[in-house]
């Protein structure tokens, strides 16, 4: 006789809870909710987030797996710093992914996932200059999501934790960021990426993508040098 598993432990509502508090825990870590050092108590987000402890239990260690938490003795899981070193070993790993990515995304896609990606490219052009940052990094991570399933090649989805990692580096530097650069240059970047893989265009994808590489290395370099200043240690 079969009989039915418990709602509080049907496979399918765990895995969604699971990648629902993973997303959200993202966005404390990434909106810096979370801040560089913090202690991540279960019992705190089980009560901020209204999940149970198992999901949290496992999104915290899929993003300590992710590189966005670390385990400390004694301390327990804890939020990872933002450092300019890591940074750039980061956007390394991204340019050898990201190039790959990218290309593949407009060869692969399909009409109907031409016409969803046209969609999130208008949605880029809606956000620019509203300042609505936490909804452009959730746009932003749909983007990049996007792009691993229109390449169908599930080995290019280790690109996205390392972008969770990037928007938090640019988020926590923003003010010194727009010193230097225009704050809307980021969306411009992804439209025109978006636009590239719409069109099914992998040449134009490859251009794309290399000349936004090029920017997100030239402001992760400015910022590095500028935070290594003395007066701003």
């Amino acid at each position: 006789m079969h009989f039915p598993l418990p709602e509080a432990l049907e496979p399918e509502k765990t895995e969604n809870q699971v990648e629902t508090a993973y997303q959200q825990i993202e966005d404390l870590i990434v909106s810096m909710e979370l801040e560089p050092g913090a202690r991540v108590s279960e019992v705190s987000l089980m009560t901020r987030l209204g999940i149970g402890r198992t999901p949290i239990r496992e999104a915290l260690l899929r993003l300590a797996a992710d590189q966005l938490l670390i385990s400390q003795p004694r301390r327990g899981m804890v939020v990872r710093d933002t450092d300019f070193p890591m940074q750039m070993k980061v956007l390394e790993t991204r340019k050898a992914l990201e190039g790959v990515l990218v290309p593949a995304a407009a060869r692969r896609r399909n009409r109907e996932e031409a016409a969803i990606m046209a969609g999130v490219v208008s949605g880029f052009r809606d956000l620019i200059g509203r300042g609505e940052n936490l909804q452009l990094l959730r746009l932003d991570r749909r983007f990049v999501s996007l792009l691993v399933d229109f390449a169908r090649n599930p080995f290019l989805a280790q690109i996205l934790p390392l972008y969770s990692l990037s928007r938090r580096f640019w988020l926590a530097h923003r003010e010194l960021y727009l010193c230097r650069f225009r704050d809307e240059t980021l969306t411009e970047f992804h439209i025109l990426i978006g636009e590239a893989v719409a069109a099914g265009d992998e040449r134009l994808a490859h251009d794309r993508v290399t000349e936004f590489l090029a920017y997100v290395e030239e402001y992760t370099i400015f910022l590095g040098t500028e935070l290594s200043e003395p007066a701003r240690r």
